[in-house]
């Protein structure tokens, strides 16, 4: 087979399109014609050339050195004369005088078009799906499918998703579809099959890193045959895909092409020499050794982590035997990342610790080198959008095209707590093992230390690398953890959700709403936490707590969905100003193989805490004052007025645990039995009679759940999310909020039902199971994520005799 990189420019290329290389003032690239030849000849092609944009000269000096094996081509910029949106033809094989009629031409693709056909000129329409000037439409993709009949569908610039494609685009047209859009749009077809297509790859290198790494093949034994087989579209594309990384790399390695061109002076630093060393270098001088060892010696503690980092690399890509260009490409963003976070990392230690001591000065320094890790981040995150920016086209596309893969759709769930004693750490857990054991492509994104697991690994949850943490005031148990960016920023890359959830408003779910914005695809926020009332509760300091109304508010509203436990806290959102539009319910559901009633675990559970005889009443969850626990207590006193064998377990722990204590002391029958670890929670629900939950800031309230799964009553606020959970009058009361009067009655009355009507108690807890038995499903839940209208059936006869 013979091969030619169809697509690659030279020196002699126009004016650059990339923002950054304009602003510079760079050219599109500095690789000279000579390096095009060689390079492709090592990468084993058989015929070379050169697609500058609007320029022939490289090609043209090109064909002079070797006129058997090369062939004059260039890239012309054309637009649509309606609108001007820019397309990009690769012309091959091309005169000089061709060259100056096409230069007039190519103001009008039409007319571009008609001469190309008239012609005979071999062609290929390049990255027909990237908008040059970001004014490509569906449109324009329908009317080029009729204009031209060979397309680039490997361009070595574009992503694989992007490719890929495009390519079943064209493999999938038909005669009738040809016929609709020509009916459509009033163009005549380039050929009398124009549903079949041809197909080309080219590098569309401009750096001098992936010269002919893609690339055209086709039988041909000659320059002249192998131009005749483009024609005749019988050629295949073969070679690479690009990713982010391979992009920004590429615009340091033409900035830095500039900089050498210019004889611009460059401090003589590490930084400098690194950049000798990566992008001319192939292998360490004995002199480059000597160098190594003066950086080495430099006693500046403020670099030597990152020193150490740059000389890693160095040895990775000169003392190990690979190494091709994607090898190095992994091995320098992976030190580039690993500098960045450094730089991050020491003004957030800064921020940590100088401020306590007054050391501004200090701070300002660090923040210097904050900015160089952003700096050294800036490109990739740039590249990083561009990569994607083709997607809602893409979108168009295969719902134009009617492309189906027959894929699921990809999620990525963020959050930055996993592994606590939370109902957002235990929902997405459940989640991540539900998809894993089912198949689906849900994974949770977050940030912990390996010392949190109990060594069970799920695939489906992806830790991302830690680079600086920090525990969060009233949460003590809880780390606050920022991720490395652009390692975060390659997993997420790899990954290619469709869509994007994210569950939490930290520093990893800010991580999620810049990577769908990226992306360009839909960002879904989940309400799980109202952490402005738990912050009212707790901090009792209104300026602390509208910053976080104000944040949060800011958090979700840059969603492109909000969704919300219950309808009660929809309307709760409503009322402080969310937009109604974009909420909807998330429905959570239960392992109820897991949480269910077993008698004998639940007497166990009793003699091992050696609670006295009685009437046990349950809560368990964090120990926080904003869980209204104070408000129980003196409910929980008005309770033993009237029967003094009532039991308080407290289950749980948190910051408010010592005082609650304290404040309960003198009461023999609460007892305070510590943190449950999940699997033992359904034998002390087992031991319970009925379960508290006085809390008004809950948004959802997973206790509540797991207490009705494993049939056991609940009494729960008229304020917050738990009052959806339960069934009132039915598996349990919804009990005005903060009356306490109320409270004592709605548990007297159950007391007095467990006591003296055994049956119907035992109707309660029956159909408390049941309620969560059937509206609480997690199949039909991850595998729809829509939201689930309850109709649970009220036993009308039992509501009378609660009432």
């Amino acid at each position: 087979m013979s091969k030619s990189d169809l697509h690659v420019h030279s020196i002699y290329s126009e004016r650059p399109s990339d923002w950054f290389l304009q602003r510079l003032g760079a050219q599109e690239s500095y690789t000279d014609p000579e390096t095009i030849y060689r390079k492709a000849k090592e990468n084993g092609m058989t015929y070379v050339t050169i697609t500058d944009h609007n320029r022939i000269d490289g090609a043209l000096l090109l064909k002079k050195n070797h006129p058997e094996d090369t062939f004059v081509s260039m890239e012309a910029t054309t637009y649509f004369p309606e609108d001007g949106c820019k397309i990009h033809i690769l012309l091959y094989d091309i005169t000089e005088e061709q060259f100056l009629i096409i230069q007039e031409l190519r103001k009008n693709i039409y007319d571009l078009r008609r001469y190309i056909i008239d012609e005979n000129i071999a062609y290929s329409l390049a990255h027909a799906t990237y908008s040059v000037n970001n004014k490509l439409t569906l449109d324009h993709i329908e009317k080029l499918i009729l204009l031209f009949d060979v397309f680039e569908v490997i361009n070595g610039a574009r992503s694989k998703r992007s490719n890929n494609l495009w390519h079943t685009v064209l493999t999938g047209l038909t005669p009738e579809i040809i016929n609709d859009l020509k009916i459509k749009h009033n163009i005549d077809p380039a050929s009398d099959k124009p549903w079949i297509k041809g197909f080309t790859g080219g590098s569309d290198d401009h750096a001098d890193f992936f010269i002919s790494k893609t690339y055209t093949e086709t039988q041909a034994n000659s320059v002249k045959e192998f131009i005749n087989n483009i024609k005749n579209k019988s050629t295949t594309a073969a070679g690479r895909n690009n990713d982010f990384r391979g992009l920004a790399f590429s615009i340091y390695k033409i900035a830095y092409d500039y900089t050498k061109s210019n004889s611009l002076n460059l401090p003589n630093g590490i930084t400098s020499y690194i950049n000798e060393l990566l992008f001319e270098k192939n292998k360490l001088t004995i002199w480059d050794k000597l160098k190594c060892r003066k950086f080495k010696k430099n006693k500046n503690k403020e670099f030597s982590e990152i020193k150490k980092t740059f000389f890693e690399l160095l040895n990775d890509i000169y003392n190990v035997e690979f190494i091709d260009i994607e090898q190095r490409l992994d091995v320098v963003y992976e030190k580039v990342s690993l500098i960045s976070d450094i730089f991050i990392k020491n003004v957030l230690i800064s921020i940590k610790t100088d401020l306590k001591k007054g050391n501004f000065f200090k701070i300002l320094n660090n923040f210097a080198m904050f900015l160089s890790g952003i700096f050294l981040s800036g490109p990739f995150i740039s590249t990083f959008k561009h990569m994607f920016s083709d997607r809602n086209l893409l979108g168009d596309i295969k719902t134009r095209f009617e492309i189906d893969d027959g894929a699921e759709k990809k999620i990525l769930w963020f959050t930055d707590t996993i592994n606590d004693l939370n109902g957002v750490s235990h929902t997405l857990k459940q989640i991540a093992g539900l998809a894993y054991k089912k198949n689906k492509n849900i994974k949770i994104v977050s940030c912990y230390s390996e010392k949190e697991t109990d060594g069970a690994i799920n695939p489906n949850i992806i830790n991302l690398k830690e680079i600086f943490k920090f525990k969060l005031p009233a949460y003590e148990k809880l780390k606050i953890r920022l991720p490395s960016v652009l390692s975060s920023l390659k997993e997420i890359s790899d990954q290619n959700p469709d869509e994007i959830y994210i569950s939490t408003p930290g520093p990893i779910g800010l991580l999620g709403l810049l990577a769908a914005n990226l992306l360009k695809v839909k960002a879904v926020g989940v309400y799980h936490t109202d952490f402005t009332l738990q912050s009212k509760e707790i901090l009792n300091d209104d300026t602390v707590v509208n910053l976080i109304e104000r944040y949060t508010k800011w958090f979700y509203s840059a969603m492109d969905a909000i969704e919300v436990p219950t309808n009660e806290y929809i309307n709760v959102l409503t009322e402080r100003g969310f937009d109604k539009n974009k909420m909807e319910i998330f429905k959570r559901g239960i392992d109820w193989s897991m949480f269910s009633p077993n008698k004998k675990a639940g007497e166990n559970f009793l003699e091992k805490n050696s609670i006295k005889k009685g009437f046990n009443l349950l809560f368990t969850g964090r120990i926080s004052k904003d869980k209204n626990l104070d408000f129980l207590m003196e409910v929980y006193k008005e309770v033993l007025r009237d029967n003094k064998e009532t039991n308080l377990i407290i289950a749980g722990n948190g910051p408010y645990l010592p005082k609650l204590k304290n404040k309960m002391k003198d009461y023999k029958r609460v007892y305070f039995i510590g943190e449950i670890k999940r699997e033992n929670l359904p034998e002390v629900y087992s031991g319970a009679d009925l379960f508290v939950f006085p809390s008004n800031t809950d948004t959802y309230g997973m206790s509540v759940l797991e207490a009705q799964s494993c049939g056991l009553p609940a009494l729960v606020s008229d304020i917050g999310g738990p009052k959806e959970i339960i069934v009132n009058y039915v598996t349990g009361y919804v009990v005005e909020s903060n009356d306490v009067k109320h409270w004592r009655k709605k548990i007297i009355n159950m007391i007095k039902l467990h006591d003296y009507s055994p049956d119907l108690y035992d109707k309660i807890c029956a159909d408390s199971r049941r309620n969560a038995i059937e509206n609480y499903n997690w199949d039909s839940i991850i595998n729809n994520f829509v939201k689930y209208n309850r109709s649970y059936p009220i036993n009308n006869k039992l509501k009378a005799n609660l009432q």
